[in-house]
């Protein structure tokens, strides 16, 4: 007993718990706290005063258990949002972190609340902040996280939103998940340092304040069946998105997309793309030659509601991927706006606005950026002042 209030003394010095809150990205000194919270945790063997479930049994009790997963796109939160659940908007500073909360006791007692300054700090694998204390039922108590959670912690108590590390959390225990959020994990994970979150209900958007704008794009990573060790460092064309693997046109269309509050949508050609690089640029070269329009996979005919199309896509052999051909003879856009964004290995645009406004005559096609693919990583910042300042 002696051996666990010394530990948890200095535990709660250094404002660690290991219930959720992580080690400092910028202290590693916090590491080894942390080592000490999980032995007094241990040592103690015990549950919180108002649970009565054994420890062991506990345990048992993880956060995928009974979750509704996705595991296709792993830039985005592993669990399915409630599909019924309560859609709440987080001001970090200047980014929105959306999100959507369940219907679990915990989570209601939150909603009742809000809106409330919640304020969180920067931890390895979260943010988290001491927050007041809420009901919850016994039985959503578990053991570990799934990447994207919004999770009530009952040690502190704390409110956190975990990013990452979900396949080895389940050390980690006493917490109820309350919800998820809905916007790609890098969004929160850029985040830095200690902030006061402004959470509060989002309202829906009147039919006159939605954005009237959308993101096409076409890249190798939606056309093309890498196998799982994909290097992403050894193509032109890939890049490594927080271990996940994007393709350049899709990196710069989720930044668009961001930036102008839309939607995006992906041109998917039915036959995939070979997932050596050099071979896809031998059929693409082969494509051209005999005018291939290749069938597409995607249905995009309800791009007619929207004004403004942020078309992004790679500049193959000085022209557009034949997949485009087919997107353009199949959607008429007249009385658009066509914003376009290349990316290339020397060639800029080429002669694509001028084959994009023969393809659409009805449309007015505006010469967006054009990036060399080596360079794409560090050019998000240009990309989004682009969109910013030519909406």
């Amino acid at each position: 007993m002696k051996l666990r209030t010394i530990a948890l003394i200095l535990a709660a010095a250094l404002c660690l718990s290991l219930a959720a809150c992580g080690s400092s990205a910028q202290n590693n000194t916090q590491n080894n706290t942390t080592q000490l919270a999980n032995t007094a945790n241990q040592t103690e063997n015990t549950v919180p005063a108002n649970n009565t479930t054994n420890q062991t049994e506990n345990k048992n009790r993880v956060a995928k258990d009974g979750a509704v997963m996705q595991t296709e796109d792993k830039s985005m939160p592993t669990r399915v949002p409630a599909e019924n659940g309560t859609k709440i908007n987080m001001y970090f500073g200047d980014t929105l972190i959306t999100g959507v909360l369940n219907d679990s006791e915990t989570a209601k007692a939150l909603i009742s609340k809000l809106p409330i300054t919640q304020h969180v700090s920067r931890y390895s694998h979260d943010f988290c902040g001491v927050t007041e204390e809420l009901p919850y039922n016994e039985a959503d108590v578990h053991y570990g996280w799934l990447n994207g959670d919004i999770d009530y912690a009952l040690n502190a108590p704390y409110f956190t939103i975990l990013f990452e590390d979900e396949d080895v959390s389940e050390q980690y225990g006493y917490q109820v998940n309350i919800g998820v959020i809905t916007c790609p994990l890098s969004d929160i994970a850029a985040l830095k340092g200690d902030y006061d979150v402004r959470i509060e209900l989002a309202e829906e958007a009147p039919a006159s304040q939605k954005s009237d704008a959308a993101v096409v794009y076409f890249s190798r990573v939606g056309n093309t069946d890498f196998p799982a060790n994909v290097d992403a460092v050894s193509s032109a064309s890939l890049l490594s998105d927080g271990g996940t693997i994007k393709g350049n046109a899709q990196m710069m269309a989720e930044w668009i997309a961001s930036e102008a509050g839309c939607e995006a949508f992906e041109i998917v050609a039915n036959d995939p793309y070979p997932a050596d690089y050099n071979a896809t640029v031998d059929q693409a070269k082969t494509e051209q030659r005999s005018s291939v329009r290749p069938t597409l996979k995607s249905d995009l005919s309800n791009l007619e509601q929207y004004k403004t199309i942020y078309l992004v896509f790679p500049n193959w052999w000085a022209d557009l991927p034949m997949p485009l051909y087919t997107f353009f003879e199949s959607y008429d856009l007249s009385g658009k706006t066509i914003n376009v964004f290349i990316t290339h290995e020397g060639s800029g645009f080429s002669g694509t606005i001028n084959t994009i406004s023969q393809l659409e005559p009805g449309a007015t096609v505006v010469k967006g950026l054009s990036v060399r693919g080596g360079s794409v990583s560090g050019e998000e910042q240009n990309i989004r002042s682009w969109v910013r300042n030519n909406k």
